[in-house]
């Protein structure tokens, strides 16, 4: 009689052993399935909260590099970079590094309304009114924007192909009756003189969401902020290339490898003389804490239950192949090798083993998500409410004209609970783990007593 057909009779035959054989591994299985499954959701969430919330990494001019020179003028103190400027080319080996998925470089300028006017503020002189503006690749990534300070309400974004655009505030449209479309002229307001007017095509309206405060001057008020791209700035300053003032900001596909990022470009063949890299990981370390949390519950969840369902399931075995010395040493005297006998006890436990597994995907899938649930609760219950902090300095995340933008936290919300889903992956994962269990503590169970000669088994059962 073959092993296989031995492995089938002696099921039928002990039937009752056999059933608590597969109630025990269908909650052993049906416990790592859900914990897997928790895991697999926790993570996904995870990832998901770290891409929306995002991190950056931006390299700017070295304040502290000797490549800054200051000179003492008429109206206050002239600043000159005598250094390396940041060029395109030094931003395409930065996007060569695996990770960065986009960038913002930050252009500055001033100008004068030349057809409209700005919306006027505190005058400490007979100067003419002018406002501050930056230049961008992508508006989307604006720090102005990314934070909520400002939120475009018509329009559309500034992107890197634009050439002569702009995105002006809906007070600013409002006291001048522009609309999308228009045109308005600027120009260049620094003491040198001579600048041509540029018209700039209005492509997008945005409204102010932050409180701007009441003390302004027409360039420190926001609701002047013009939002131009590079081919337009360049043309304003009069400059032969487009220069990025303020630093190019990058932002990475998964905040959590940040550091690791910043230290590939930090490799890169940079003037490092006259750059400098600050990374910024606030709302990701914000939000972060309660699916960290949930992750390492879960995780040594998962362990603990592979670790006692492994001393149960050997107990169990150990136990009942013991029972069967009896039956060991007449299948030993009739000629039936060792390896034959282990593979029949390791056949029929896998045989049942493999109905367990597959039930568990249903079992595991009914209270998956209620475990999910309580499990997450129990981790965000004592978690503080989000809030990021002001950097120490307060420079590192200051707008162009000195001012701090705060992060709008309204909707960095961590998940109260992950919506999770078994998977047949996650069944594959649990049956070949289960498998390898099985057949381990059967061989480990087994090996006493096939170690023994056929004669020593039956003098022990007389």
């Amino acid at each position: 009689m073959n092993i296989t057909k031995r492995a089938f009779l002696y099921m039928f035959r002990k039937r009752g052993k056999s059933l608590i054989l597969l109630l025990t591994l269908l909650i052993i299985s049906t416990f790592v399935l859900t914990g897997l499954s928790i895991l697999t959701a926790a993570e996904q969430s995870a990832l998901s909260l770290r891409q929306s919330v995002g991190g950056s990494i931006k390299l700017e001019l070295d304040e502290n590099s000797p490549n800054w020179t200051y000179q003492q003028g008429v109206g206050g103190v002239l600043v000159d970079y005598t250094g390396a400027p940041i060029t395109d080319a030094d931003i395409e080996k930065v996007m060569s590094v695996k990770g960065i998925r986009d960038y913002n470089g930050i252009g500055d300028g001033s100008v004068f309304a030349m057809d409209f006017s700005f919306i006027p503020g505190i005058n400490f002189g007979q100067t003419r009114d002018y406002s501050r503006l930056p230049s961008v690749s992508n508006s989307e990534y604006f720090n102005y924007f990314r934070r909520g300070a400002f939120q475009l309400v018509e329009g559309r974004h500034i992107t890197p192909e634009d050439d002569h655009v702009v995105l002006i505030s809906t007070a600013l449209a409002k006291r001048n009756g522009l609309k999308l479309g228009d045109t308005i002229t600027v120009q260049c307001s620094y003491d040198a003189g001579g600048y041509p007017d540029v018209s700039l095509k209005i492509v997008g309206i945005y409204e102010v969401n932050m409180d701007d405060g009441q003390f302004n001057t027409t360039s420190t008020d926001k609701r002047n902020r013009l939002i131009i791209d590079h081919k337009a700035m360049q043309e304003i300053m009069q400059r032969d290339s487009i220069q990025y003032d303020n630093g190019v900001e990058f932002f990475v596909d998964d905040p959590k490898n940040i550091d690791t990022i910043a230290a590939e470009i930090r490799k890169l063949d940079l003037d490092w003389n006259c750059f400098k890299l600050t990374v910024d990981n606030t709302a990701y370390e914000a939000v972060a804490p309660p699916l960290t949390a949930m992750q390492s519950m879960v995780t040594g969840l998962i362990i603990g239950i592979v670790i006692v369902s492994i001393g149960i399931l050997a107990l169990i075995l150990n136990m009942w192949i013991k029972q069967r010395t009896h039956e060991t040493g007449i299948l030993l005297s009739i000629g039936v090798g060792k390896t034959q006998i282990v593979w029949q006890y390791i056949l029929e436990t896998l045989m049942i083993a493999i109905i367990a597994f597959g039930l568990s995907y249903f079992t595991s899938g009914a209270i998956a998500q209620g475990t999910s649930n309580l499990l997450f609760a129990q981790a965000a219950q004592n978690q503080p409410e989000i809030e990021i902090e002001l950097p120490d300095d307060g420079t590192e995340y200051l707008d162009i004209t000195g001012q701090y933008i705060p992060y709008d936290t309204s909707d960095m919300v961590t998940p109260d609970n992950v919506e999770v889903h078994v998977t047949p992956a996650s069944l594959l994962w649990v049956t070949l783990l289960g498998i390898v269990i099985c057949t381990a503590a059967v061989t480990l169970a087994s090996m006493p007593v096939i170690k023994m000669q056929p004669k020593d088994i039956l003098s022990q059962m007389c």
